[in-house]
């Protein structure tokens, strides 16, 4: 996080950030950049005492642009603070989960109030047109930065006699829908028994997702290998055949976009930045949200087709290629924050 407050410091003449956290705790970065921490005992507390704090910082200094990563509590704050200190105000839209009832009235409230929009895919810009009626002229998207380095861009030449191994990164949540990979491996395992399936990460799942393991006799094939270090995925990436992301909902997926640096073919749901960086046996296999057979026959195309294989794991690598450099996204960010600052006559 410091590394990217530095970069986003770098644009402006001043950049502080505010984050809920476990304790309160005051950094400062450089002198243009502050990171404070905000802790409380339940979210409503920590909601007050960040707008507390942010209104003190507005009072004490100048700022022309609020940024806020969120469209429900902390947006509402957001805009409270924007209006009462005439700031324009850029809301962050990574994604949509919780998309029914009130919080689904209060994004549409704030998101047709926000000066500017950044989004992180073109999907979640149609999903801000058609859902929630945003202008189109205060969207900007930007895809979310991931540096890809040359080890990354190699492709990896497993052993053949090696067993084939899916892999899956990222927060075991209710939303990722891990579970569905579990089910499929317990048909997979039955005609391929040389197969198994790492899941990396840590969440509230964890229990959940280790009785279905237990459950369904598949303590051999399913690893849960807990929360890894950027260099331990790294080797992890190398020793996978094939990645999975079966998320019900996803803003834009950025594991996907790093086990696509790696040359791993990729097996989604249609969610994130499926049809726009992955697309469908181009680069990757794009199945439907929920379905477990669609899941099953793509692990059983991509095990068998050792052309198909290769030749969309060397697509899901040219794809990553492609999107925008890490200064490319850095412009998107500030021409947002222009944008943002126009809306109150201001020039950052």
């Amino acid at each position: 996080m410091a590394r990217r407050v530095l970069d986003y410091a770098a644009l402006v003449e001043k950049y502080v950030v505010i984050v809920p956290a476990t304790a309160d705790k005051e950094t400062s970065l450089s002198d243009k950049a502050k990171v404070w921490a905000v802790g409380g005992c339940c979210k409503i507390v920590k909601l007050f005492r960040i707008y507390w704090l942010a209104e003190n910082i507005l009072r004490q200094e100048k700022f022309d642009v609020i940024s806020v990563q969120d469209v429900y509590y902390l947006a509402l704050a957001a805009l409270i603070l924007a209006r009462k200190n005439r700031i324009g105000l850029e809301v962050q839209v990574h994604g949509l989960e919780k998309f029914f009832g009130f919080r689904k009235f209060l994004a549409g409230f704030i998101l047709r109030r926000a000066d500017a929009i950044r989004t992180v895919s073109q999907r979640k810009k149609k999903q801000l047109l058609l859902d929630f009626h945003a202008a189109a002229d205060k969207i900007t998207v930007a895809p979310i930065y991931s540096a890809i380095n040359n080890k990354q861009l190699t492709i990896n030449n497993k052993r053949s006699d090696d067993n084939f191994i899916f892999l899956t990164v990222g927060r075991l949540a209710p939303v990722k829908n891990i579970g569905l990979q579990i089910e499929a491996m317990a048909e997979i395992a039955k005609r391929y028994p040389s197969t198994e399936l790492w899941i990396a990460g840590e969440g509230a799942e964890y229990k959940n997702l280790k009785f279905k393991i237990a459950n369904l006799k598949l303590d051999g094939c399913v690893k849960l290998l807990g929360q890894k270090f950027r260099e331990e995925l790294a080797e992890i990436h190398k020793m996978a055949d094939a990645f999975l992301l079966t998320s019900n909902s996803e803003g834009w997926g950025l594991a996907v976009i790093e086990a696509a640096g790696y040359g791993l073919p990729i097996i989604m749901t249609d969610v994130g930045c499926a049809g726009e960086v992955i697309k469908n046996n181009d680069s990757g296999i794009i199945i439907p949200v929920g379905d477990r057979a669609s899941l099953v026959g793509a692990m059983e195309k991509i095990m068998r087709d050792n052309n198909f294989r290769s030749r969309l794991g060397e697509g899901a690598r040219r794809a990553v290629e492609k999107l925008p450099s890490k200064q490319e996204t850095l412009n998107l960010y500030l021409a947002s924050w222009q944008k943002t600052a126009d809306s109150q006559g201001k020039r950052l």
